[in-house]
């Protein structure tokens, strides 16, 4: 399996949310990792996992991943409004990116987390994506 398509997986749903402008004028930032004293609001992109179900000369890939939005604590309608955007924009995107057409892409479910230590609240979603190799596209 080719760990690089994850990379470009991850960059396109970046530039997927980075360039909604409803959602850029919402978060102050979108991580890839880890965060550690992030600003408030911002979007986290995590994979969590990528299967290989590639057969013959056929690449496809199972990935899971989530996207979660982080809150002050009385900024609750906001992730919901976030959620709701991200939920349309992700559905709307454009599927090809690096080789790689986006087969489907899915919404699994919602999960909330109210601040425990009454700072931040957390909006995940998580998805499933299911990406092809574009057939007769070579790596350069």
């Amino acid at each position: 399996m080719s760990l690089t398509f994850i990379h470009d997986f991850q960059s396109k749903l970046y530039s997927v949310l980075s360039n909604d402008q409803e959602i850029a004028d919402s978060v102050k930032k979108i991580y890839f990792g880890v965060v550690q004293d992030g600003k408030c609001p911002f979007l986290l992109i995590n994979i969590i996992k990528a299967d290989d179900l590639s057969r013959h000369r056929e690449s496809i890939y199972s990935v899971d991943f989530q996207i979660s939005a982080y809150a002050k604590d009385h900024n609750y309608q906001l992730l919901m409004r976030l959620a709701d955007k991200i939920v349309a924009v992700l559905a709307a995107a454009d599927s090809y990116f690096a080789g790689y057409v986006i087969a489907g892409i899915r919404a699994n479910d919602l999960q909330f987390e109210k601040a425990k230590d009454l700072v931040m609240n957390k909006l995940t979603i998580n998805y499933k994506a299911l990406i092809k190799k574009e057939v007769g596209y070579e790596l350069s």
